[in-house]
C-alpha cells in the first residue's frame, strides 16, 4: 500500500530544506485560507469607506415560494446587498415663497434639520423638492444661484448617510393660474409660461370640498396640464416657445450644472430624479387611459430619460410616477384608471414610483382602519412595478395630523407602514402573512422644519397670511414641530421612531415590524404576533423579524434600531446566535456569524439610534438558497425573558422558516376585510 508522505518532508539534501518547507507551507496557508472557517475578514470600516457600498443600481431577484418563481425588481449597492430606503418628503415649504421655493431657508437650518431627522428616525433617504419656477425663471435662463443652495442641502444630507430623490413638484400646475381671492393655490411652472397661454379665471365650482378638487373641475387647471402634454405654444417676452420643450431644456442644463457642481461621493448618493409629480391629465380627449399613458405620459418619461443622459445622469434611474387617478380610492367622482397600460415594460433604468392616500377615508368611506386596511392597495403596487420590471417605490404617503375616527392618523400611518413590508395575497386568509413580501422602499409626506413657524402670503394677497400647520392649502401633515428650538412629534414615536432594514446580505424574502403606536383613543395597536409550533409569542410588544436568502456580499446585513429602544435590552437572535442584549463596539470581533451594535453614521456622538450588523459567513452547510433571520425584541423595562426561551425561539425558526419556508408571523385583532378566522 501506498504511504502518504508527511505533511513536511526534510530533504537529506540540506541545501533543498528550506525551500520545499516553503513551498509546503504557502500550500498549508492556501488550504486553511481557503476553509470556511477561515473564508471572511469582517473589515466593517473597508466596507463603509467603500465608493462601492454608497453607489445604487437597480436589479433583479428570483424567490422560489411553492412552485411559484417570482422575479422582482430590487436596489442593490455596489457591494452586492439588497437596498430599502426609508425617509421623508423635504419638504412642502418647496411650495412657498417666503423660502424661496427650497426646503430649508438656509443651510444652517438644512444642517440642523437634517442632523435631527437622521438621529431621530435613522431615514436613509429624503425626497428633496424642488421647483421649476425657481430653477428657470425667464426663458432661455437658468437660476444657477438656486441650483447652488440646492447642491448645498443635497450635501448636507449626504454627508448625513441619507441618500437624495430630487422631486420637481407641483401641484394644480402653477400657483400663476390663481388669483388674490381664490380659495386655493398651487405650485410649480413659472409665470411666463403661464401669462404666454390662453386660460379662463381659475373656478373650483360652487362647492369645492379640496384643494385636489381642482384637478377635475377648474378648467384653467384642467387646460395647462393638457398644454404641458401636448407640448402646446406659448407667447414669451422672447418669442415662441413650446411648454414642454421649454422643460426638458432647463431640466437638461440643470442636471447638467448638479453633476458638474456635486462632487462624486455626494452624487453617488443621489438616488435619482422624479421629474414630474402626480402627473394629472387634464381632460383625456378622446383617448382612454392606456392610449393616454403610451401617447401623452410615456413619450414625456422618454424625453427626460434622454435629457439625464444627455446631462451626464446617465447611471440615474427616472422614478416615473403613473397617473395620479391610477390607484385612486375616490370611487365615483374619480375612478381608477388602473396599471398594465404600457406597451413596452420600461425596465430597469426606470422606477415605478407612485403615491398612495386614502383618498376615500378622507371622503365618504366611514369604515374604521384596522388591522390590514391596506394590504390589497400595496399589493397593486406591487404587481404593477412587476409590469414595469422597474423597482417600485412610494414616494408619498401618509395622514393629516390629529384625526380621529374612521380617519384616526396614528392607525391609517400604521397600516400604511404594514402594507410596505407586508403581504397576504399568495394564500388563503388564514392570518398568517405571505412568507414572502418584496419590501417598498419610501418617504413619507412629510418632514417640515417651519411646521406653525410660516409667514406665507398666499397668492400675493396680504390679508391671507398663513402662518400655522404646513401653511399650504389647509394641509397639515408634518410629523414634526419646534418648540423652542426643541424638535417634538405631530404623531406616536412608534410610526416616526422605526426599525427597519437598510441593506441584507442576500436577497430579502421578508421583513415585519410590529410597531405599537397608540390611536387618538390611546388604544394600543397589537397587530401581529410570532405563532410557533402552536404557541403565540410577542402579541403585546414591538418585534421585528427580517429574513433573506443566500449569500451575495461580504458585506454585512444592516438593521436600524432608533433611539427609543435600549440596546442593553434588546435581544437579537439569528439563525446561528443568540444576543440577550447588546453593547456598542467600535469594530467587528471577527467571531463568525458576528452580531454587532454600533452607533449609527452620520450622527453626532450619542445623538440617535443605532446600527445592528449581521454578518452571515460562508458555511459548509450553506447554499445559494439558504435562508437566514434576525429577530429583534427590545425587552420591557424589569423583563428578562429566560435564556431557555430564546433557544426555543431559534430552534423553531430554524425549522419552521429556514428549513420549512412556512410563515410565522401572525395577524391578530379586528381585521379591517372580513374572511379572516376570528383570533
Amino acid at each position: 500500500m501506498h504511504q502518504a508522505p508527511p505533511l513536511f518532508q526534510v530533504h537529506p539534501d540540506r541545501h533543498h530544506v528550506w525551500p520545499i518547507i516553503r513551498l509546503q507551507l504557502m500550500a498549508l496557508v492556501l488550504l486553511l485560507i481557503s476553509s470556511p472557517l477561515f473564508a471572511a475578514t469582517h473589515d466593517l470600516e473597508t466596507i463603509d469607506q467603500s465608493p462601492a457600498a454608497s453607489q445604487i443600481h437597480t436589479d433583479t431577484k428570483r424567490i422560489l415560494i411553492a412552485g411559484r418563481q417570482f422575479n422582482d425588481a430590487i436596489f442593490r449597492d455596489g457591494l452586492g446587498r439588497e437596498a430599502v430606503f426609508r425617509g421623508w418628503n423635504v419638504s412642502g415649504s418647496t411650495k412657498l415663497n417666503e423660502s424661496g421655493f427650497k426646503p430649508f431657508r438656509s443651510i444652517a437650518d438644512a444642517n440642523s434639520g437634517l442632523a435631527d431627522l437622521r438621529a431621530r428616525t435613522g431615514a436613509n433617504v429624503i425626497r428633496l423638492l424642488v421647483a421649476w419656477e425657481a430653477i428657470h425663471p425667464a426663458p432661455d435662463q437658468i437660476n444657477t444661484a438656486y441650483l447652488d443652495e440646492i447642491a448645498q442641502q443635497i450635501e448636507a444630507a449626504t454627508t448625513r448617510g441619507m441618500y437624495v430623490l430630487l422631486d420637481y413638484h407641483q401641484d394644480l400646475y402653477s400657483r400663476h393660474l390663481f388669483n388674490p381671492n381664490s380659495w386655493h393655490t398651487g405650485n410649480g411652472a413659472p409665470l411666463w409660461i403661464t401669462a404666454g397661454g390662453n386660460y379662463p379665471a381659475e373656478y373650483c365650482g360652487i362647492i369645492c370640498v379640496s384643494w385636489a378638487q381642482h384637478n377635475l373641475t377648474d378648467e384653467a387647471v384642467r387646460r395647462a396640464f393638457r398644454h404641458f402634454w401636448n407640448n402646446a405654444p406659448v407667447n414669451t417676452p422672447v418669442g415662441w416657445r413650446r411648454v414642454q420643450d421649454s422643460f426638458i431644456w432647463q431640466l437638461t442644463e440643470a442636471m447638467r450644472y448638479l453633476r458638474n457642481r456635486l462632487p462624486s461621493t455626494v452624487y453617488d448618493k443621489v438616488l435619482g430624479l422624479d421629474p414630474f409629480n402626480e402627473p394629472v391629465d387634464g381632460g383625456m380627449e378622446g383617448l382612454s387611459a392606456k392610449e393616454w399613458d403610451n401617447r401623452k405620459l410615456w413619450p414625456f418619461y422618454e424625453r427626460v430619460r434622454q435629457a439625464m443622459d444627455v446631462a451626464g445622469w446617465q447611471d440615474k434611474p427616472v422614478f416615473a410616477e403613473p397617473l395620479v387617478f391610477w390607484n385612486t380610492s375616490v370611487g365615483i367622482v374619480a375612478p381608477a384608471t388602473g396599471g398594465r397600460h404600457l406597451q413596452t415594460p420600461p425596465g430597469g433604468r426606470f422606477v415605478f414610483n407612485t403615491h398612495f392616500y386614502d383618498a376615500g377615508r378622507q371622503g365618504t368611506d366611514l369604515r374604521a382602519v384596522n388591522n390590514g386596511a391596506y394590504l390589497t392597495h400595496f399589493e397593486e403596487i406591487r404587481e404593477e412595478s412587476r409590469f414595469w420590471q422597474s423597482p417600485p417605490f412610494v414616494s408619498e404617503f401618509g395622514m393629516g395630523n390629529g384625526k380621529r375616527g374612521h380617519q384616526d392618523t396614528n392607525r391609517i400611518i400604521k397600516a400604511m407602514y404594514q402594507g410596505l413590508e407586508t403581504t397576504t395575497y399568495g394564500h388563503n386568509k388564514d392570518r398568517f402573512i405571505d412568507v414572502y413580501a418584496p419590501v417598498l422602499s419610501g418617504t413619507q409626506w412629510q418632514w417640515d422644519r417651519y411646521y406653525n413657524q410660516h409667514k406665507e402670503i398666499m397668492n400675493g394677497n396680504p390679508a391671507k397670511l398663513l402662518t400655522t400647520a404646513d401653511a399650504w392649502n389647509d394641509e397639515d401633515y408634518s410629523v414634526v414641530r419646534y418648540q423652542n428650538g426643541q424638535l417634538a412629534y405631530n404623531i406616536d414615536a412608534a410610526n416616526i421612531e422605526r426599525i427597519y432594514p437598510r441593506r441584507t446580505q442576500g436577497d430579502m424574502v421578508q421583513f415585519h415590524f410590529n410597531a405599537i403606536p397608540r390611536d387618538a383613543a390611546g388604544k394600543p395597536l397589537q397587530w401581529s404576533m410570532l405563532k410557533l409550533d402552536g404557541k403565540a409569542w410577542l402579541a403585546d410588544r414591538e418585534f421585528a423579524l427580517l429574513v433573506w436568502q443566500g449569500r451575495r456580499s461580504d458585506a454585512p446585513t444592516e438593521v436600524f434600531l432608533p433611539p427609543r429602544f435600549d440596546p442593553a435590552r434588546t435581544i437579537a437572535v439569528t439563525d446561528m446566535e443568540i444576543r440577550n442584549g447588546l453593547t456598542v463596539a467600535t469594530r467587528p470581533t471577527q467571531a463568525r456569524n458576528e452580531i454587532l451594535l454600533t452607533a449609527d453614521v452620520g450622527i453626532q456622538a450619542g445623538s440617535g439610534g443605532h446600527r445592528v450588523l449581521v454578518w452571515d459567513d460562508a458555511d459548509n452547510h450553506e447554499t445559494t438558497d439558504s435562508w437566514h433571520f434576525l429577530l429583534l425584541v427590545p425587552q420591557l423595562a424589569g423583563e428578562a425573558i429566560p435564556p431557555a426561551v430564546l433557544a426555543e425561539w431559534q430552534r423553531e425558526l430554524n425549522r419552521l422558516l429556514v428549513n420549512g419556508k412556512q410563515s410565522v408571523v401572525y395577524l391578530t385583532g379586528s381585521m379591517t376585510d372580513g374572511g379572516y378566522p376570528s383570533r
